[in-house]
């Protein structure tokens, strides 16, 4: 056999080695992570604090239900949503009729993203509550942030405007 036909076949057989030879996989597209969900507690504290309001209604406190609140705040500190939850669920068998506990009920329904239950809660704390002051721009930003995560435009805007009525400004003194 001749050097050629040698070269030729080995170059042959080269090129159909490297035919059959399996292409590497395609990689898979990249999908863009999700963002992550809206801090609507986190949104809706700061707004409530920065209208100039020159009321607050506080209820009195009970020594229990005190104790019940730090809990609960630890518990929402380490985002155990459920926990904290269940704590001011005891601290309202307690004290029902105490505004504030429902409306923190209803921002800890707003972080699980369970929005009926926000809405439901912070409804009841505007109901009992004072119709003025931080917590009352809190409730209704509550009910604004589930009415937009339910697409529901009029609700949503409904809630603002009742927001926005709620400061009290500074008297006048002459």
């Amino acid at each position: 056999m001749s050097s050629e036909l040698r070269l030729w076949i080995s170059t042959a057989a080269a090129l159909l080695l490297a035919a059959c030879a399996a292409a590497p996989p395609p990689k898979p597209v990249a999908k863009a992570p999700e963002p992550p969900p809206r801090d609507w507690v986190a949104e809706i504290r700061a707004e409530a604090a920065k209208l100039p309001s020159h009321i607050e209604v506080l209820p009195l406190q009970e020594a229990t239900v005190e104790d019940l609140r730090q809990k609960a705040r630890a518990a929402e500190s380490a985002k155990q949503f459920e926990q904290a939850d269940a704590t001011l669920d005891a601290a309202l068998a307690i004290t029902p009729e105490d505004p504030a506990l429902w409306q923190w009920r209803a921002e800890i329904a707003l972080a699980e993203r369970r929005f009926e239950d926000a809405v439901a809660h912070a409804q009841k704390s505007a109901a009992i509550g004072p119709k003025l002051g931080d917590l009352c721009v809190r409730n209704w930003l509550t009910v604004a942030a589930a009415r937009h995560e339910a697409n529901d435009a009029a609700g949503e805007a409904d809630a603002r405007a009742k927001a926005r009525a709620c400061p009290v400004p500074a008297p006048i003194r002459m």
